[in-house]
C-alpha cells in the first residue's frame, strides 16, 4: 500500500514538472505578447531596424565600390590585362561621381522651400491683419 501511494506521488511530481526548456518557452511566449500587443513597440522596432539596414547598405556599398577601385588600380598596371582595367576604373569613378545625388538634393530643398512659401501663403500672420 505504501509503495503504491509513493508510486503515484513519484508519478504526480514527475507530470507537474517544468523542464527548464519549457520555461524558456513559456518567458518567450509572454515576451512575444507583450511585444505584439503594443502597436508603438512594433512601430519603434521596425523604425529602428530600418534605420541600421539602410545604413548598413550605405557602408556595404561605399566598402564595395572602393575594394573594386582599389583591385583595379592594382590590375591597371599588369601588362594586357591593365587595359581593361583602367577602362573598368574610368567606368566604375564616373558612375560614382555622376551618381552624387547633389540634383536630388537640390531639388529636394526646392521643394520644401515651396511648401514653406504655400504655408506661409495659407496661414495669415499677425503682421498682416
Amino acid at each position: 500500500m505504501l509503495s503504491k501511494l509513493r508510486k503515484k506521488k513519484a508519478k504526480k511530481e514527475e507530470e507537474t514538472k517544468i523542464t527548464k526548456g519549457e520555461l524558456r518557452t513559456s518567458e518567450a511566449l509572454k515576451q512575444f505578447i507583450r511585444y505584439s500587443s503594443s502597436p508603438w513597440r512594433i512601430v519603434w522596432t521596425n523604425f529602428v531596424a530600418g534605420i541600421f539596414r539602410g545604413l548598413g547598405t550605405i557602408i556595404g556599398a561605399s566598402l564595395v565600390i572602393a575594394l573594386l577601385i582599389w583591385v583595379l588600380k592594382i590590375f591597371s598596371g599588369m601588362p594586357l590585362v591593365g587595359e581593361y582595367a583602367t577602362k573598368i576604373k574610368a567606368g566604375v569613378t564616373a558612375y560614382v561621381e555622376e551618381t552624387n545625388y547633389n540634383d536630388e538634393f537640390d531639388r529636394l530643398g526646392d521643394s520644401m522651400e515651396r511648401i514653406e512659401e504655400g504655408l506661409r501663403e495659407g496661414f495669415p500672420s499677425k503682421d498682416k491683419e
